[in-house]
């Protein structure tokens, strides 16, 4: 079983109730993981780093919990990073201390679902407000996962929910977060996979080097789109080079409804569902949405490697 840290970024643990409770349920459910609850341990701000980064490297998968505190995150968990995340150790020449580790993240926010769109009063989703974090795993080349967080989880007396009303909400958010880590914990040809898709998008949110792709495709892979076909390595630089060119490099994929099945013999089904949300040199939005179907062999070393990639786009 995987080795999980949990980072707990609460300024104040003992009287939340949405953070507490999904803690609660974590702990019961993975006794064994190593809570650093860090206003506890640094009440003066005083980071142990070398406690810490030992922590991150005895750990496969580390989980930060925290409140949403004005659109980013608590002072403490900043100045961790700003401590822990040093050169040479996450990031920079020899900084791939952290590379693989998987990197969730657990928010708990206190608007409202609709507050947090371009017609609410927060104008942006949360999802804008996290890629600081995302960058920060993809810079210390881990396996960012995307994150849980569940809505209307703080109580202000007489004016703003009740304690039952956030706990049953962190009860919900704990459940999705649970599920996440059930598929972590266990290393199985699906996580193994379902890791390496949610890594191959990663890579296209950057546009990394074509060297990285055809590093995972089969040199006849078939790659199938609505509008278009293309064969082997060659088809797909033929078809990513211009791409290149035509997008800036700050796009997202979300993925969803993502599902494994085994063929036999170290072949694998994946479906999933993708929108794909980006801007052209130009200043123009672009967003599609693509049901996809890939072909993938699982090899003796774990590699993953795609024989058939199928990407329509949803009516």
């Amino acid at each position: 079983m995987k080795k999980l840290t949990i980072i707990l970024a609460h300024p104040d643990f003992q009287n939340s109730i949405a953070n507490k409770k999904i803690i609660e349920q974590v702990m019961s459910k993975y006794p064994q993981a190593n809570l650093r609850p860090l206003m506890q341990l640094y009440p003066d701000f005083k980071i142990n780093v070398e406690a810490e980064q030992q922590a991150l490297l005895n750990s496969d998968i580390i989980l930060f919990q925290y409140p949403f505190y004005w659109y980013n995150m608590p002072a403490i968990l900043k100045q961790w990073y700003d401590t822990v995340f040093t050169h040479h150790f996450a990031y920079g020449a020899n900084g791939d201390k952290l590379k693989g580790k998987y990197f969730l993240a657990s928010i708990t926010v206190g608007g409202s679902e609709d507050s947090y769109s371009p017609l609410g009063y927060n104008h942006f989703r949360v999802k804008e407000f996290l890629k600081n974090i995302e960058q920060t795993a993809y810079l210390a080349q881990m396996t960012y996962l995307p994150p849980v967080y569940g809505f209307g989880n703080v109580y202000i007396p007489g004016v703003y929910n009740t304690p039952e009303t956030v706990q049953a909400r962190a009860v919900k958010q704990a459940e999705h977060l649970l599920s996440v880590l059930d598929d972590l914990m266990i290393h199985s040809p699906e996580n193994i996979i379902r890791k390496f898709v949610y890594e191959w998008f990663a890579h296209f949110d950057v546009f990394a080097d074509t060297g990285y792709f055809l590093n995972y495709l089969a040199p006849e892979v078939k790659i199938v789109f609505s509008d278009a076909e293309y064969s082997g390595h060659e088809g797909f630089a033929e078809w990513y080079s211009p791409l290149k060119l035509q997008l800036k490099p700050v796009s997202t994929h979300q993925i969803s409804d993502l599902k494994i099945t085994s063929m036999g013999e170290s072949i694998f089904e994946v479906t999933l569902t993708v929108v794909f949300e980006a801007e052209t040199q130009q200043n123009e939005k672009i967003c599609d949405k693509e049901h996809e179907k890939w072909t993938v062999a699982l090899l003796p070393d774990d590699k993953v490697q795609i024989q058939k990639y199928e990407a329509m786009k949803a009516t």
